[in-house]
């Protein structure tokens, strides 16, 4: 036991024995809020009691896990699952008490605490669905019957166990609502005819409350209004004696008051109607109801519209709507009306309606003035806005007054956001004619305001997309004191007349520029500023931007585009030669752009000339298209041959370098051995040495011999000896005489053929040449292991001779450039063996003078195969060949061919 219980040392538990408490964790007592003196001793029943779960569950009759409610000494409810594990015996028994997280009242709302500490509301908490009363203030206990107006009787206990007649009343009924609709209660002033102390009122409030979207708990919460509902009832009473003892003189002021004033009951029959009220209504003695004057008279609203009966402001009042100052037009037999009208309901003291007082004011003296000046106004207004100069009206503090339709569409901006003066100024840029910046706070709003008067003050306003020349007069006025009133500007549009005089100076420009470029016979398209619009384009430009882009039909399709969409030049250096002509107002060049005219390259260099307006500002670019396409091909044809040059000498100079330092190297070595006399002793070293460097004579024979080949292929100098043989032994016996050698290096070759006998013109001498130096390749490319390929395929007209293997393949962007001369796929000399580069260089020059063609499949990872078409013909006349001379030469050229494997 003493294990168990060190094990659970920090674990809430007790510890029983035959029902009677032994032993209490100090994390229990802690969390209980008992001393172990209170707890040790007592039976599981006390213990029950003491928890106040007995009205849940009793803790001798737990066996498996129980969630329940527990309360602490001070009657703090703490959610938890009970758990028994019975020990050595079966009258032994450890109770564990695992607190639900965040399940504790106090911690999850703030409110909660303050309500209950709140001695003047009711508060109590129940749990859901048992009703429990997790926890509740005095003042509520106060409800209940003794002796459950104590925590100690009533904390822990279910509803209907401290709720005289709860089960079956009213007030269970609302609890059940509220858990299965999860909607809340509100009585308000709640009369109790049989409280303790008499007859009061109470606001009572069930409110459930959630936790992960379900009913957790129910607060409830009753207020006492005793004393404010008494003393209302106390004013009203007042109010009565007060109303019957100022009756008459209220009657003589109603009367005399200028504004009418009538009041109607919720029969609707008018039981006041003043003289001023008499107004309100045609034939006013024949009023007596609501619905009299609706014969006669027809009532519209401010806007004109008519007003239905049920609308009318003393139909809404009666209903309990309270209007303020609703303008009403009356049309009469004897005129029309203008009245404003006022109305308030009053209550019973139930809450019933009443009665409903209305007051109404003629205006229509008022309204007919306020129409004429409307009116006036209205003209005077429609002038100001249709005038062609912008008018601009501001008072002392800089707010505009007035804004017309010319002067917004000179600033370019919206009324409403222009309500002050330098509100829109971050929004545009002002120039002087002098294209000097304007300081906004030199702008002439602000000079006007500080007291100067201008006069054919000429401006420059620019936006992101316009560009406005304005002449502008302003006017400050002042009171009869001298005070600064309000100031006046006039703003003319004087742009069309400055376009003009620019225009004169463009067309001046243009017609010079146009000659000159007329002579020199180029592309030309003229570009609008800021925003760079073809606004003009000859006939050179048309007919490459038309081959450019297929949808262009006609010149009318490109006048307006923007410059960068036709061309598809790029935007952003496009732009910063753009700019840079703006800012040095001197030209641009723009060089190597390229364009693809139906289907072919174009390159062309584009000088960007600014054209100036009268003030010297730039207006327009011209950008002139020069074709250098020649150039940049011949520029890149000499880049390509200087590349493969140097790509060349450094293939050669490893190649000739790699055998020359072997042979070198051996040199050194044998002089060693002189010096040192061991020659003999070293019989075996020599000899390995002299296969070294015979290999590598061998590889610097192949290297001079493939040079001299190509280049005598180049000059027209080398000649093919041909021969009627049979192609099918030519590849054979190749094959077999490099069997030995392959399978020495760990690889299989197999020849296959669906043909016995092929007699074609070659010379085999050559084709022995070509099929070493593939099969060359396939060694060095793959690994041992690997298995490769010699196939003879006869289709008549041609023989199709391929080899392949299963090495590391070829990428397919490098397919088409290894027959380039001194190419290498590979440049990192981290392949098993090296080569110069030009091997299928000279292998496909071989195979094209034999009037055939070879090509190859690839897959990087998967393996190579080299396809060779040779024609199916013969010659009339044969040369012989010595078979010993061949077997001798055929030795010679695997030696030579396989120089460059050295593993």
């Amino acid at each position: 036991m003493k294990y168990t219980l060190n094990k659970k040392a920090q674990d809430l538990f007790l510890y029983s024995k035959n029902s009677i408490v032994i032993e209490v964790s100090n994390e229990f007592t802690k969390f209980s809020g008992y001393l172990r003196s209170e707890l040790i001793g007592k039976s599981l029943a006390d213990i029950s009691y003491m928890l106040r779960i007995d009205s849940q569950i009793y803790l001798q009759s737990i066996e498996k896990d129980c969630d329940c409610y527990i309360f602490t000494k001070s009657y703090e409810p703490r959610e938890v699952t009970i758990s028994c594990s019975i020990l050595e015996c079966q009258n032994e028994k450890m109770y564990f008490f695992i607190e639900k997280p965040n399940s504790r009242i106090e911690d999850k709302c703030m409110v909660i605490e303050q309500l209950y500490a709140n001695s003047k509301i009711g508060f109590a908490i129940h749990s859901v669905p048992d009703l429990m009363l997790l926890k509740a203030n005095q003042t509520f206990l106060d409800f209940l019957d003794a002796p459950y107006n104590r925590k100690e009787n009533s904390i822990g206990k279910k509803q209907k166990e401290i709720v005289t007649r709860f089960e079956g009343s009213n007030e269970e009924e609302i609890f059940l609502d509220i858990i299965k609709t999860g909607k809340s209660y509100h009585l308000t002033e709640n009369k109790y005819d049989n409280f303790k102390k008499g007859t009061g009122y109470w606001n009572w409030s069930v409110i459930p409350i959630f936790v992960d979207g379900k009913i957790k708990y129910i607060i409830d919460t009753a207020e006492e209004v005793t004393e404010r509902v008494l003393n209302r009832k106390l004013i009203e009473e007042q109010a009565k004696i007060i109303e019957q003892q100022k009756k008459q003189k209220l009657e003589a002021i109603i009367e005399n008051i200028s504004d009418g004033l009538f009041t109607l009951d919720k029969n609707y029959t008018y039981s006041l109607l003043n003289a001023g009220a008499k107004e309100f209504f045609y034939n006013s003695d024949s009023i007596k109801e609501f619905g009299d004057s609706l014969a006669h008279t027809k009532y519209y609203d401010s806007k004109g519209n008519s007003i239905a009966e049920e609308d009318l402001p003393t139909r809404r009042v009666l209903r309990g709507e309270r209007i303020k100052e609703y303008r009403l037009t009356c049309e009469r037999p004897d005129g029309v009306y203008h009245f404003n009208v006022s109305g308030s309901t009053i209550y019973d003291e139930n809450g019933e309606v009443v009665k409903a007082i209305i007051c109404s004011r003629n205006i229509t003296e008022r309204v007919n003035n306020d129409e004429l000046i409307r009116m006036q106004k209205e003209q005077l207004e429609a002038i100001i806005e249709n005038m062609s100069d912008a008018l601009l009206i501001f008072d002392k503090d800089g707010n505009y007054t007035t804004l017309n339709k010319a002067a917004r569409d000179t600033f370019c901006i919206e009324s409403t956001k222009l309500n002050k003066i330098g509100d829109g100024l971050k929004e545009a840029e002002y120039f002087d004619m002098d294209k000097q910046l304007i300081p906004y706070d030199n702008t002439p709003a602000y000079r006007v305001l500080r007291g100067e008067k201008l006069l054919g003050y000429k401006m420059t306003i620019k936006t992101n997309d316009n560009v406005i020349y304005t002449d502008i007069n302003g006017t400050p006025i002042y009171d009869n004191k001298g005070n600064f009133m309000a100031g006046i500007l006039c703003c003319r549009d004087i742009t069309e007349k400055v376009r003009y005089e620019e225009g004169l100076l463009i067309k001046t420009q243009y017609n010079f520029l146009n000659r000159m470029i007329d002579n020199l016979d180029l592309p030309v398209l003229r570009l609008s500023y800021p925003d760079s619009k073809i606004t003009n384009i000859n006939q050179k430009a048309y007919n490459i931007f038309k081959q450019l882009k297929p949808e262009i039909k006609s010149l009318s399709y490109i006048i307006g585009k923007n410059y960068e969409d036709i061309t598809n030049f790029d935007k952003s250096n496009v732009f910063k030669h753009i700019e840079n002509v703006i800012k040095t107002k001197e030209s641009s060049y723009l060089k190597y752009q390229k364009l693809v005219v139906s289907g072919e390259e174009m390159f062309v260099n584009v000088l960007y000339q600014p054209v100036f307006g009268v003030n010297g500002e730039v207006s327009e670019i011209a950008a002139i298209l020069i074709d250098v396409t020649q150039e940049v091909k011949t520029n890149n044809h000499m880049e390509k041959i200087l590349r493969i040059h140097e790509e060349f000498f450094a293939n050669i100079s490893h190649e000739l370098k790699t055998p020359l330092n072997v042979i070198f190297s051996t040199i050194q070595l044998f002089n060693s051995y002189l010096r040192d006399d061991s020659l003999t002793n070293n019989t075996d070293k020599i000899t390995e040495y002299i296969n070294i460097m015979t290999q590598n004579c061998y590889r610097l024979s192949k290297l001079i011999s493939n040079l001299v080949d190509l280049s005598n292929i180049q000059s027209g100098f080398f000649e093919l000896n041909l021969s009627n043989e049979n192609i099918v032994n030519v590849v054979e016996e190749i094959v077999q005489s490099v069997s030995e050698y392959i399978n020495s290096k760990g690889f299989s070759i197999i020849f296959d053929t669906d043909v016995e006998e092929k007699i074609i013109a070659c010379d085999s001498n050559k084709i022995e040449r070509v099929i070493l130096n593939l099969i060359s390749n396939a060694i060095k490319f793959s690994e041992p292991q690997n298995e490769i390929y010699v196939n003879i395929t006869d289709k008549d007209n041609t023989v199709e001779i391929s080899v392949e293997d299963s090495g590391i393949g070829i990428d397919e962007k490098h397919l088409d450039s290894i027959f380039e001369r001194f190419k290498q796929v590979d440049k990192s000399f981290t392949r098993n063996t090296e080569g110069s580069g030009i091997g299928l260089c000279l292998v496909k020059s071989i195979v094209e003078l034999h009037g055939g063609k070879i090509n190859v499949e690839s897959k990087l990872g998967e393996g190579s195969k080299f396809k060779i078409d040779l024609p199916s013909r013969t010659i009339e006349k044969t040369k012989d060949t010595n078979k010993d001379a061949v077997l001798n030469n055929n030795v010679e050229m695997i030696n030579i061919e396989f120089s460059d494997i050295y593993w």
